[in-house]
Formats: structure tokens, sequence, C-alpha cells
């Protein structure tokens, strides 16, 4: 099943090669797959092995362990990587960039979605994370989701009646192949300014120049993750190349020949000590991947 894949099938792959913290180690089977004909028969082959599955998009908000991911690994950045307009909805595949989604909308007067601004992940890891900011989560937005399942079917999720995106988990074994964003027109200079004033803030305020994944925590309740670490004096800490951000305390960076071990230990450290402080339990914005 793997011969027939049109796409790429790599053996042993370097996954610090896909994640942005450029830290991990390496995956068993790598397949980039170059549609949805792929993405099938690298399930049907797991499937048949009784293989795991793990889905890549950007390699963002993404922790992959030191001995890497056993099974089959499938990047999706690339594949799945159109957006159409239909009105005030777009209808994205899970391998469209959100920067270019935003900024594909607002060439045509559509926005709404500029609270997602900032965030470095494709529509499918933003789908995967509910990705989000203060001001909205993509959720927020979602009128339809599309995800594959491993017989090769198609299975759509709406949320209403009492239901929301937030509710929804992909059944297992399935793969986020897209989905449909409810948008709203709006004069393009206004989306323009909106987009320069967020990304401005997030430049001031977050280490963007180094290697990191984005948020580790979330905020748990009405606290924000970033003032209980300072507070618990963690702000800079750091263990080999892995550090506490010393400019937003809810990053951790890799500064150079960071493990995935260093990143680990510095998230079980910001654990402790939040909880022996302040009696609060963090729990992790980053997804943690493999053995």
């Amino acid at each position: 099943m793997l011969g027939e894949i049109r796409g790429e099938v790599r053996f042993k792959e370097p996954l610090s090669f896909h994640t942005s913290l450029r830290m991990g180690g390496f995956a068993d089977i790598f397949v980039v797959p170059q549609d949805v004909d792929d993405i099938r028969h690298a399930l049907l082959f797991a499937e048949r092995e009784q293989l795991p599955v793990a889905v890549l998009g950007g390699g963002n908000n993404l922790l992959v362990r030191d001995r890497g991911v056993r099974g089959v690994v499938l990047k999706l950045e690339g594949c799945l990587g159109r957006a159409e307009f239909h009105g005030e909805e777009a209808v994205a595949g899970a391998g469209v960039s959100l920067s270019s989604l935003i900024r594909e909308a607002a060439a045509l007067n559509l926005g709404g979605i500029e609270a997602l601004v900032g965030i470095p992940a494709t529509v499918g890891g933003a789908l995967a994370m509910n990705a989000g900011t203060a001001d909205g989560n993509i959720g927020d937005f979602v009128s339809a989701v599309y995800f594959l399942h491993p017989d090769g079917s198609i299975g759509e999720f709406k949320p209403g009646s009492g239901t929301s995106y937030k509710q929804f988990y992909a059944p297992r074994g399935a793969v986020l192949v897209g989905c449909r964003l409810q948008l709203h027109r709006r004069p393009l200079p206004e989306i323009q300014k909106d987009i320069k004033q967020r990304l401005k803030g997030k430049k001031s305020t977050q280490p963007l120049a180094l290697a990191s994944a984005g948020f580790i925590w979330k905020n748990p309740g009405t606290d924000l993750a970033t003032k209980l670490i300072e507070k618990a004096g963690l702000k800079g800490k750091r263990i080999n190349g892995a550090e506490i951000s010393a400019k937003h305390a809810n990053f951790i960076v890799n500064r150079g020949g960071a493990m995935a071990a260093d990143v680990l230990a510095l998230m079980e450290i910001t654990r402790e000590r939040v909880h022996a402080q302040f009696n609060i339990y963090l729990e992790p914005e980053i997804r943690v991947l493999g053995e």
C-alpha cells in the first residue's frame, strides 16, 4: 500500500527538521501525501500493520520526544493546501497555513479571523488544538469540519443544536482534512490595520526570533499562565539549551542544542513550582509526541 502513495515515503526521518523547536527523534515511517488518496493508502497500511498514526501540520506547538515516533507520521503541510471562498464562507484544506488563509480572505474583503493572525499553524493543526488567542479560537468560526476515516470515507461534523466545535473530537483513527469557516465582509484597510497592530504586539512581547513552539501552558481559568510562571521566579530558567523565555514566560525556547528531555524537565519544574506556590495545576497547551 505504501507503494501506491504518489507523494513521499521516508524511513527514519529526523523530526527535528519538521518542528519549530528543532528537536526530536526519528519517525519510523514518514509520509508526505500528495492528496487525499495518499492519506487513505497510508491509513489503510497502518490499520493492516496495526501501527499507530500521528499527524503533523507545520510542526508548531509540538514537542517530539528524543526517541522519536513509532509507526506512521503523516505530514499534511503542503497537502490539502487550497482554500476556496463562497460568499462569506471559506472552505480550507488542512494543509493551508492560517497566515495564507487570513491574507487570501482579506484580499476579498473578508474578515473575522484576524484574531488568529500570527499563530504559526496550518488549518489542520489549528483545528486539532482549537488554536486561538484571547480574542477567539478557530472553533468560534467553524461551521463544519471534515475528517477522513481509515476506510476512506469522509465524515462531517457541524456545530449546532447545543454542541460547539470545542466539544468535537475526531473519531479514533480519523484525520482532519479541512473545514468550513464563517467570515464576514470588512474593508481591506480595516483588516490590514488590525493585522498590523496584532503582529506588532506579538513581536514586542514574544521571542519570535528563537526556535520555540508557541504557548507551553493553557491559561488556568482567569489566571494567566505567564504571570504565574513569572511570580514563581522561573522566567529565564535554563536547562542546557532550553530556556523559559526571558521575554515571555509561557514560551520555552531552544537556544541551541536543546533536547526534548530538557524541555520536559523545565515543564516539570514549572508545574511543580506553580502548584506549590499557588495551588494551581497547569495543563500543557503544547502537544507531546513520541517515546
